[in-house]
């Protein structure tokens, strides 16, 4: 033991997520005595591109939500790796003015962060396939590439990149954490009381520390705060407000799906599903604001990479990067996503006008960017180092403590804000 800590270890990190990992490993490298804890047992298959979040999937837990009138499940990585295990892998970094909006000091962290986790996880660019390059030349100018979390034919995720158990990380999978443990028994009064002493699994069993880091992702987190006491009562409006981006689907015509390469590359992985995006500005609307779109060109219909996924038509996205909705993750995990009808009203007259643009009609079909964040944010629920408010010996770092959502998939975000956070930790030796 490091720091004169009592306990199991000097700090329990909760989910070996992307965030996880990061955390892990850099206290560790620091000096600390690290446990970190996984829920999920199952390993994920390296092969790149393969999303395995279908319904035979062993490595993901599955959350039940709404989208208005409608139910569907939100799929989240439950192995080492996360979510990053089995999401697209998509590596784009946020961008300036998203930042400036969550305090003056964080371009500047961010950046550090970024060059921290590029560093680690070496993101790479992949070739323009047929339906990114259809879509590319009806909006001349607008196309961006997107890096991607691969070598070769295999993913390369947070666990594969940071390695927590080489930094001499005590990694314990199949440790499902119930509640963190507090002091005085129950979180609540002052002093002792809101002192966090570790956490408790589904099994019963204790684990003492003197901090707790959780990374057990936006939903995860949320359900081990409320479920550990710590809620809007207790001044902490921990799972509301949290945002994502909706998403429209549009049908790919037929004779260019047809001819869309979906086979294996050379080295065996399957083709990113998406390398590149065109990113278009709307009219302004009320308050200023200037509704974000993303065109989405994925590279193959969804089952093709999706195991055990019936067959679905081959889809282009259209998704809304800075909605004003709102949303909600609630105590048992189920998630109401948010519903703005401005947002709805807004990605429909830009999935009509990228229909116009590329000469296309038929069903829209609308959907979810699986990018939820924000339960925990930064400057409400948790101070500037991911500490939790109103108590002590509790942080997070994971996608919950966003202050807002940035204008890309959050992934490689999450990777530089746990660098940042952990890097905070070892400043202060927090542990």
């Amino acid at each position: 033991m490091t720091g004169g800590s009592s306990g199991d270890a000097d700090v329990v990190v909760v989910g070996a997520g992307a965030a996880g990992c990061v955390v892990a490993r850099r206290l560790a490298d620091a000096g600390a005595d690290v446990l970190l804890l996984e829920a999920g047992t199952a390993a994920a298959s390296p092969r790149a591109g393969l999303l395995d979040i279908g319904p035979d999937s062993r490595v993901v837990a599955r959350h039940p939500a709404t989208l208005g009138d409608a139910a569907l499940e939100l799929p989240r990585g439950r192995t080492l790796g996360g979510s990053g295990a089995v999401n697209g892998g998509y590596c784009a970094p946020a961008r300036p003015a998203d930042l400036e909006a969550w305090g003056p000091d964080w371009p500047r962290r961010y950046a550090v962060g970024m060059a921290r986790a590029a560093e680690r996880l070496c993101p790479r660019l992949a070739p323009m396939g047929p339906v990114a390059s259809w879509v590319a030349a009806a909006f001349p100018g607008r196309v961006s590439a997107v890096p991607q979390a691969r070598s070769g034919g295999r993913r390369v995720t947070a666990s594969d990149a940071w390695d927590p158990a080489g930094a001499g990380v005590r990694v314990r999978t199949g440790a499902a954490v119930r509640e963190l443990s507090w002091a005085g028994g129950a979180v609540g009064g002052a002093g002792d009381a809101r002192r966090c002493v570790g956490v408790v699994l589904d099994d019963d069993e204790e684990i003492t520390t003197g901090q707790v880091v959780l990374c057990a992702g936006t939903i995860g987190t949320t359900v081990l705060l409320l479920g550990s006491g710590i809620d809007r009562a207790g001044g902490c409006p921990v799972g509301h407000e949290v945002q994502e981006h909706p998403e429209l689907l549009l049908d790919v015509p037929a004779d260019l799906a047809a001819g869309a390469d979906a086979g294996p590359d050379a080295a065996g992985g399957l083709p990113p599903l998406l390398s590149h995006v065109v990113r278009l500005a709307l009219p302004v609307r009320e308050r200023g604001w200037v509704p974000e779109i993303e065109v989405r060109p994925y590279a193959v219909p969804m089952h093709r990479v999706i195991p055990g996924l019936g067959e679905v038509p081959h889809r282009v996205g259209v998704a809304l990067m800075n909605p004003v909705g709102r949303g909600r993750v609630h105590a048992d995990g189920s998630v109401d996503l948010p519903d703005d009808p401005r947002d709805a009203t807004a990605l429909a007259e830009a999935t009509a006008f990228v229909a116009e643009r590329l000469g296309i009609d038929g069903a829209v079909i609308r959907s979810t960017s699986h990018h939820l964040s924000g339960a925990a944010r930064i400057g409400e629920v948790c101070d500037d180092s991911g500490r939790v408010l109103g108590v002590e010996g509790v942080r997070v770092a994971d996608a919950s403590v966003l202050p807002s959502l940035p204008r890309c998939g959050p992934y490689y975000t999450v990777l530089a804000v746990a660098e940042d956070l952990a890097a905070r930790m070892v400043a202060e030796r927090a542990w």
